[in-house]
């Protein structure tokens, strides 16, 4: 980043997620682009402004297996109603991103 002036402005979905493995929990979280945690290095900043936006009426729900069975992943339940079965533990954002897209095209 360059300049005095940093913006942030990122989407955030909620994401809803079930297991069972090792005890039953149920927790709620914030979906977003990235994986981790979100760096930004900007030496000449001295103005940082941040703004997240949570997208509340598009929730994904996850269901992880019962039991430790090889190929058999987290479950992924839309809010467009498709269903995805992924290796990567984490909802799918693109997905989430055309969704809501989509919605507030019909508005």
């Amino acid at each position: 980043m360059v300049g005095p002036y940093l913006t942030i402005v990122k989407d955030y979905y909620p994401w809803v997620s079930e297991k069972f493995i090792d005890g039953y929990a149920r927790r709620a979280n914030l979906s977003s682009e990235n994986r981790g945690y979100l760096n930004y290095e900007a030496r000449e900043a001295r103005s940082i402004y941040f703004e997240p936006v949570l997208h509340s009426d598009v929730v994904v729900t996850s269901v992880s297996p019962k039991k430790h069975v090889i190929g058999d992943f987290i479950k992924f339940y839309y809010p467009d109603g498709s269903v995805e079965s992924d290796w990567r533990a984490r909802p799918n954002f693109e997905k989430m991103q055309k969704i809501r897209l989509a919605a507030e095209a019909k508005k």
